[in-house]
């Protein structure tokens, strides 16, 4: 018994060395994994986004420079979002409510009693567009005084707007798609028609991209050649944000403000806002 007890020792030790090393490899993996199920645990915050429809009133997808610059967010904030895309009036509404953060929102007097608000993510310039002729050389808001102006429905264009909408011009709220608030400037059903536009600096410029970019991308026929005209200068300026119903996501709005801060400072996110106008 004692020599056959010998004859296995070896055996037994080369067994327990490798049971050992086993051992230690899993464990070393244990928190790698660990991390990996937290991340992909890791509760999301739901972020709402304003809907665009195509010319057949179909949801179109999240546009994909605005995705780049949301993934940035949430690689650089550690919040994961559950992105929805909503009617925007729908959207504001259920920020309101507190059931997720809002992206793209801009201030006025009603909503600072409603939301609290990141710092800008970024600056839009806001355009007068009109159709036919003969054109005109609006230079400032005061040149819209008795126009009836066409605006997304939902939508404010800041804080100056807010105080000269039905007072100098009166505003009429256009719950159609892209295509179809063209077309009912075309159809004189509106005077006016504002636009944002972020990077680009002179109305010329802003006339090329809709005559080459933006009115190409919707296809549709009725639009195909058409020239519109924007204003000599950009009748509104307005920021927008990221924002919450009050007293609600404090410490992701704390993290999203530090990475504007940062992403502003070393021309990262503005590298990404350049691309989306």
């Amino acid at each position: 018994m004692t020599v056959e007890l010998s004859s296995r020792l070896p055996m037994l030790h080369r067994f327990t060395q490798f049971a050992c090393l086993l051992l230690l490899s899993v464990l070393a993996q244990l928190p790698a994994f660990a991390m990996e199920k937290t991340d992909a645990n890791k509760a999301s915050v739901k972020l709402l986004l304003q809907e665009n429809l195509d010319i057949h009133g179909r949801q179109l997808p999240l546009d994909r420079d605005l995705e780049a610059i949301l993934i940035y967010f949430e690689r650089e904030s550690g919040i994961r979002f559950d992105k929805q895309l909503l009617p925007w009036n729908r959207a504001q509404l259920m920020a309101q409510n507190g059931e997720g953060l809002i992206f793209g929102i801009s201030k006025s007097p009603e909503r600072l009693k409603l939301y609290h608000f990141s710092i800008p993510v970024v600056s839009e310039k806001i355009w007068a567009i009109t159709y036919g002729d003969p054109q005109p050389n609006f230079q400032s808001v005061e040149d819209l005084r008795d126009k009836t102006v066409s605006v997304g429905r939902g939508f404010s264009h800041g804080m100056d707007f807010e105080k000269a909408k039905n007072v100098i011009f009166q505003v009429q709220e256009d719950f159609a798609s892209p295509p179809a608030r063209f077309k009912n400037l075309m159809n004189h059903r509106s005077d006016i028609m504002l636009w944002p536009v972020r990077q680009l600096q002179h109305a010329k410029q802003v006339e090329a991209y809709l005559r080459d970019e933006l009115i190409p991308s919707f296809n549709d026929p009725d639009l195909t050649g058409k020239t519109f005209y924007v204003s000599a200068k950009p009748v509104f300026y307005d920021t927008t944000h990221f924002a919450a119903a009050n007293g609600k996501y404090e410490a992701e709005m704390k993290k999203l403000n530090a990475v504007i801060r940062k992403g502003t400072a070393d021309k990262k996110l503005s590298k990404l806002l350049v691309k989306f106008y």
